[in-house]
C-alpha cells in the first residue's frame, strides 16, 4: 500500500501565489519625469528648471490679465510666484541664431510708426513733472519688469513650429523680444519735444503655462519617454500622470512614448493640487549705439 503524503493547505497557497505573482514591477514613464529627461537625455537645462519651477508651484492657472501684462497685473506688479526672471539669461538666449537675428531684426526696425507712437507716448508720461532744459528718459539699469512699464517702446515675436529641437525651443517656443531705449529729451515748447536716443535695452519675455484658449483640440507638446522626445509608430495616448507599475521586462517599458499635450499638465495639476504658471523675463542686454538717433515730434 502505497503512502499517501499529505501537503499543508498553506504551503499549496503559497506555491500558487508564487506562481501567479508578478514578475514584473516596472514603473512607467509619467509626466512628471520629464524635466529630468529634458536634463539628462537631451541637455536642456533651461527648459528643465523652467518646468521643474511650475511642477514645484502652488496651483494656478494664468489669467488674460497676467498674460496681457494689463492694469493690475503688469510685470512689476506680480509676486514673485508669477514671474520669473532669473532663469532665462540673454548671455544664454544670445547662443541660439535665432535669437541673435532677432535682436538684430529689433535693432534695425524698433523706431517704426508703432514704435514711435510708444515712444511718444513714454516720453510724454515721463516728462509730468520735468523742470529742466534737457533730462534723460529712460534708466536701463532698472529691471526689465519696470522698463517694461516705463521704456519699452517695441518688441517682435520669434519661434515657431519648425525651429530646431534645442534648449530654447523647450524653454520657449514663440515667444516675445522686447526693446526699450534711453536718450536725452530736449522740450522744444508747444507739446513738442526731440529725443537722441543712445543705447538699446533687449530682453526676452513670454509665459509658461499650458492654457490652449478657446481650441477644441489641446495643443500637443511632442512624444515623451525615457529616452528622449521622438514621435513614431506605437505612440501612446494619455501619459500617466501618477507613479504606476505593470508587470513588463523594464526593456519593453524603457522606449515607449507617450504623446503629451497642454492638457496633461492641468490635469495633473487638479489631481495635486500643485503646477502654477508664471510668466517668464529675461535681464537685459544693453547695447550703446556709435551715433544718437535724433528724433523729434
Amino acid at each position: 500500500m502505497n503512502d499517501i503524503v499529505t501537503v499543508p493547505q498553506e504551503a499549496l497557497r503559497a506555491e500558487l501565489a508564487r506562481k501567479i505573482a508578478p514578475k514584473y514591477a516596472t514603473r512607467l514613464f509619467q509626466l512628471r519625469d520629464i524635466p529630468g529627461v529634458m536634463r539628462s537625455r537631451l541637455g536642456w537645462p533651461v527648459a528643465s528648471n523652467l518646468m521643474e519651477r511650475w511642477f514645484n508651484g502652488a496651483a494656478f492657472q494664468m489669467t488674460e490679465g497676467v498674460k496681457g501684462s494689463l492694469e493690475g497685473s503688469r510685470l512689476n506688479q506680480l509676486p514673485a510666484s508669477q514671474l520669473d526672471d532669473s532663469t532665462v539669461t540673454m548671455e544664454w538666449a544670445m547662443g541660439f541664431a535665432r535669437v541673435r537675428a532677432a535682436v538684430q531684426e529689433l535693432q534695425a526696425k524698433w523706431a517704426s510708426p508703432a514704435g514711435m507712437q510708444q515712444l511718444k507716448i513714454r516720453v510724454g508720461r515721463a516728462s509730468l513733472g520735468q523742470n529742466h532744459s534737457c533730462w534723460r528718459f529712460g534708466n536701463l539699469a532698472q529691471s526689465p519688469a519696470v522698463l517694461d512699464s516705463t521704456c519699452q517702446v517695441n518688441y517682435l515675436v520669434f519661434g515657431k513650429l519648425s525651429d530646431p529641437l534645442d534648449d530654447l525651443y523647450g524653454a520657449m517656443g514663440e515667444a516675445q523680444i522686447k526693446v526699450a531705449v534711453s536718450g536725452v529729451v530736449t522740450p522744444q515748447g508747444g507739446g513738442k519735444a526731440g529725443i537722441e536716443v543712445d543705447e538699446l535695452a533687449f530682453y526676452l519675455r513670454d509665459s509658461y503655462d499650458f492654457n490652449d484658449g478657446r481650441f477644441f483640440i489641446s495643443q500637443p507638446l511632442g512624444c515623451w519617454g525615457f529616452n528622449g522626445m521622438e514621435c513614431g509608430l506605437g505612440t501612446k495616448m494619455g501619459v500617466p500622470i501618477e507613479p504606476q507599475t505593470v508587470n513588463e521586462s523594464p526593456s519593453s517599458v524603457q522606449s515607449r512614448k507617450y504623446l503629451v499635450q497642454n492638457a496633461d499638465f492641468r490635469r495633473w495639476r487638479e489631481v495635486n493640487n500643485r503646477g502654477g504658471d508664471f510668466m517668464v523675463l529675461s535681464n537685459t542686454l544693453r547695447i550703446k549705439l556709435p551715433f544718437s538717433q535724433k528724433i523729434a515730434w
